[in-house]
């Protein structure tokens, strides 16, 4: 509690004396552990201070953080090298002058694969350039910072860095996102934490592998936890014992023994045959006043989805409605873990219809791409099951948060998922005509993206003929480039399989036609093509029994013995004589 004041009292330390302009007006002081710290704290006005204030912190605390990683490019003749570290994004520039005197007769003998400690120095530009090389052993470990959470914000928490120079800058903030952030309950500051710090190309840091410190005052209450065991059990298992008989220290100890081994299967087990009673009883005194902490651990999450099972079976509809309400007061917070997540979406698999439809609408609460992205880090597949509960209006509504933004969430490795599961429920839409522009303006580009190629496919299988229609004829007048991209080419061949007549023949008639800048037909290259042959196949196929059938084949054949000894020509080849052979022998009986 000392640190945590002279936190708040940080205005007045004798290093932040000469700053005039980052001391905040007295009035406006607020408990370091609210959103004073936090990123938004550093909008408010003075805004542009405050921000620099706070990095500047940073960068002092953290001028001789020595990373760690090896060399990977050295010239000898030049007298630089680069090095390349986890620790940093992209490889670090080094100068020779830069490494320590020690070191340097090792140059003569080749300094390449050595392993090194080294300091960051920012050179502007997107540039930064290694300082205070030095040779370590190659076991060396990464050294980790400590610090303390202060504040939570949209996408992960705010840490102060109390190690090194820490406590001579008390106004530093690192920023940690969620998935870097192991064993913290969301929301609590003050937590003390252990971290490495990674660096990247705009010199922008954050904190990583960001752990909770187990502190040695928890062993007492091991001690604790031994002893009192069996009445411990009496109350996990909801059978009665006086409440005067319970103190608080022993209430928490029961919730903590969630956590434990002893209780993991042998209650979830339990819970699967209690009658309405004892369910009522556990869940009133066990989970009902810390239900989203237990839905987050380990085995509480269980515990808890066990309990809304068996709730379903008994039709408890005062304990269903009492975890849903639970679960929407604290929904951000439950759904920020793997185990929370499972809990939401027991419910939406087990919970009465009005009750899912209450757990779908918190997405109408969410009006910023950041509060999506944040949902989407382990609830993506419950964002997708939502979808599925909400009205068209509702659904609209979730649409419409995102608009501006689905080209560049498509594209992205962890949103591309619930983007195309949103799309996919809004094709059939009275709003998504509104939506649909902001789509068709990117959709080529789109389509030959890594992720986005997906949702392209998605958005063709699943929409309405006009506007499936109007989504095809972007590809038009490039057909021949796009089918022998590696990623593109799906998309044709999604295109040509959801195509109407016309548009499949006019797709078959651009490939075979020559045009008076080329030598050949283009369809004499896809067919010669690792995925272009693919494209090919799928004309084969959908323009069967149709009269532009035969002007493939033919512009295929006649050019046949340029293509026979390519591997995936012959493929095709193959299809030709395989369809031509199936029909000859069709014409005699058997």
């Amino acid at each position: 509690m000392d640190r945590m004041r002279s936190v708040s009292e940080s205005h007045s330390h004798p290093i932040n004396q000469g700053k005039k302009g980052n001391i905040s007006p007295p009035s406006r002081s607020i408990n370091p552990l609210t959103s004073s710290s936090s990123l938004s704290s550093l909008h408010l006005t003075p805004n542009k201070v405050r921000k620099d204030s706070a990095k500047i912190s940073l960068n002092k605390v953290l001028a001789d953080y020595k990373f760690f990683g090896n060399i990977v490019t050295f010239k000898s003749q030049e007298a630089y090298g680069f090095i390349r570290s986890e620790q940093v994004t992209g490889d670090v520039f080094f100068s020779l002058h830069h490494l320590s005197t020690s070191d340097k007769d090792f140059c003569k003998e080749g300094v390449l694969g050595k392993w090194v400690s080294f300091t960051i120095k920012d050179m502007g530009k997107k540039s930064m350039e290694a300082r205070k090389v030095t040779m370590v052993p190659s076991n060396t470990s990464v050294v980790f910072m400590v610090g303390r959470v202060m504040s939570w914000i949209k996408n992960g928490c705010l840490v102060q860095v109390t190690s090194g120079l820490g406590l001579q800058h008390l106004n530093n903030r690192l920023f940690a996102p969620f998935v870097e952030v192991q064993g913290l309950e969301t929301g609590l500051a003050g937590s003390e934490v252990t971290f490495k710090i990674h660096v990247d190309r705009n010199f922008k840091m954050e904190g990583r592998e960001v752990r909770k410190v187990e502190k040695k005052s928890e062993e007492p209450k091991e001690e604790l936890r031994k002893t009192r065991k069996p009445r411990r059990r009496a109350v996990t298992e909801g059978t009665s014992v006086g409440d005067d008989d319970i103190t608080e220290e022993e209430k928490l100890m029961s919730v903590k023994s969630f956590s434990s081994e002893e209780f993991s299967d042998e209650l979830v087990t339990k819970v699967e045959f209690m009658d309405s009673a004892s369910l009522s009883s556990l869940f009133d005194k066990q989970l009902k006043a810390r239900l989203a902490i237990i839905a987050q651990q380990p085995v509480g999450s269980k515990i808890v989805v066990a309990v809304i099972k068996r709730a379903a079976k008994l039709e408890r509809n005062n304990v269903e409605e009492k975890i849903t309400r639970m679960i929407m007061a604290n929904f951000m917070n439950i759904c920020s873990t793997k185990q929370g997540c499972a809990v939401v979406q027991t419910g939406l698999e087990y919970f009465s219809s009005s009750n899912k439809v209450m757990l779908a609408e918190q997405l109408l609460e969410l009006d910023s791409v950041e509060q999506f992205t944040a949902l989407w880090v382990q609830g993506s597949h419950i964002f997708s099951m939502m979808l599925g509960v909400l009205d068209e209006s509702n659904l609209t509504m979730v649409g419409f948060a995102l608009s501006g933004h689905y080209v560049t969430l498509s594209s992205h490795i962890r949103h591309y998922k619930p983007v195309k599961a949103l799309l996919i429920n809004l094709v059939n839409t009275e709003g998504f005509v509104e939506i649909l522009p902001e789509l068709e303006q990117e959709l080529v580009s789109l389509a030959c993206n890594k992720f986005g190629h997906f949702v392209v496919s998605a958005l063709l299988q699943s929409s309405p003929t006009l506007i499936k229609s109007r989504l095809i004829n972007l590809f038009s007048g490039h057909i021949a480039s796009l089918s022998t991209h590696q990623v593109c080419h799906a998309v044709i061949v999604t295109a040509l399989e959801e195509g109407m007549d016309g548009t499949q023949a006019a797709f078959i008639e651009e490939v075979c036609t020559v045009s008076t800048n080329q030598a050949d037909m283009a369809v004499i290259k896809l067919t010669k093509d690792r995925f272009g042959h693919l494209v090919v196949l799928a004309m084969l196929k959908v323009s069967r029994h149709k009269q532009v059938h035969n002007l493939l084949k033919a512009s295929i054949l006649c050019k046949q013995e340029d293509v026979v000894e390519n591997e995936f020509a012959a493929k095709v080849l193959k299809t030709i004589k395989t369809e031509f052979h199936s029909r000859t022998a069709g014409n005699y009986c058997k």
